[in-house]
């Protein structure tokens, strides 16, 4: 698996993902992507499948456990039909969601809950 990640600017692009295990990805969400709006992790697959975790909106400083907070976008960008399948996730699920890619890939048709979005062009 390859992960590229934004933290305020900072971390690999998608063109300079870097390999990665399942603990080291977890490491990199929960230590190196704060809970800022427009930061993210995206994890590359072995058939060239992509996943992102978005944070949609900042966790608020006066919160002390943030993990129901459902401000984490996952989607699964299709450039070839140029559109995504996504759904909001709360902060604690993420985790459960990164191992569930590691097992099972980065195909949408896998997961529950999401719609299709086509892209504003």
């Amino acid at each position: 698996m390859k992960a590229y990640w934004n933290d305020c600017g900072n971390g690999p692009t998608p063109e300079a993902a870097r390999n990665v295990d399942l603990r080291e990805a977890t490491l990199i969400w929960s230590d190196e992507v704060r809970g800022v709006e427009g930061n993210f992790l995206g994890l590359i697959d072995g058939e060239d499948r992509t996943v992102q975790f978005y944070f949609v909106a900042g966790i608020p400083s006066d919160v002390d456990d943030a993990s129901h907070l459902r401000i984490v976008l996952v989607d699964f960008p299709l450039a070839e039909q140029q559109s995504s399948y996504e759904g909001y996730v709360a902060i604690g699920d993420v985790q459960h969601l990164i191992e569930k890619v590691f097992r099972e890939g980065a195909d949408p048709l896998r997961f529950d809950a999401l719609t299709v979005r086509p892209w504003v062009t």
